[in-house]
């Protein structure tokens, strides 16, 4: 009685065996037939040829997944290094802007460098720089924006730096190149060593030209070397 149970729950087990489920045992286990090669055989048809079949069937499976990792590590490659040419392409104009401005003789030469120069050399449309004031050097005014008490509380809040990946350019900050910016990096300028508290702006006709996320390094840098260079010739001394 009990050999019959068994058998009719052994045939019960049997049939409810679905190929779902060997083929979902295999994912998991992927090294059975590895371990078992004897096993392909007795998969595969009942031919003359079947073991040929079977190997050369695996080696193709195999050498096709490679061929695929193979692909998939030289895109990736090839991905890393244009993004490293382009960061250490960015990296040298940032460079070359900054020496620019340090070495601008006057106030025609610095506006002359931050609305021609740097927007070209940088690839965007506007770059600007204000600061919260209410009288700015007469030389300064094409290059200057005086801008209202709490601008840039307003524009970055709390942070040093903010993205903003799809705006409307202001035209306090930007100009008459206000209506071409659709995407921009702010960087706060501290208040000190004569200057009050300021905003240096960089702004591009793409939106999403600056995304959420991206580093700001390079931005803040060149935005604190145009400040320096702005109070080198304003009436108050670094």
């Amino acid at each position: 009685m009990a050999d019959n149970m068994t058998a009719g729950k052994t045939d019960a087990t049997k049939s409810d065996l679905r190929e779902a489920d060997v083929v979902a045992y295999l994912r998991r286990n992927p090294r059975i037939l590895l371990n078992n090669p004897d096993l392909l055989g007795a998969l595969a048809p009942d031919t003359r040829f079947e073991a040929e079949t079977v190997v050369v069937d695996m080696q193709r499976f195999v050498v096709d997944r490679l061929r695929r990792q193979v692909d998939d590590m030289k895109t990736a490659s090839d991905r890393l290094v244009t993004t490293t040419r382009s960061n250490m392409s960015l990296v040298e104009r940032t460079m070359e802007c900054a020496l620019a401005l340090l070495y601008a003789r006057d106030y025609n030469e610095l506006a002359q460098i931050l609305h021609d120069d740097l927007p070209v050399h940088l690839g965007v449309d506007a770059i600007s720089i204000g600061f919260e004031t209410e009288s700015l050097p007469i030389e300064a005014g094409d290059i200057v924006k005086a801008l209202p008490r709490g601008t840039v509380d307003q524009l970055v809040g709390d942070e040093s730096t903010r993205i903003r990946p799809d705006t409307q350019g202001e035209a306090t900050l930007y100009g008459s190149a206000a209506g071409l910016v659709r995407s921009d990096a702010l960087v706060a300028l501290p208040e000190g060593e004569g200057l009050p508290l300021g905003l240096f702006a960089v702004g591009c006709r793409a939106a999403n030209h600056f995304e959420n996320g991206q580093g700001t390094e390079l931005i803040a840098f060149l935005a604190h070397v145009s400040r320096y260079a702005v109070g080198r010739w304003w009436t108050l001394k670094l």
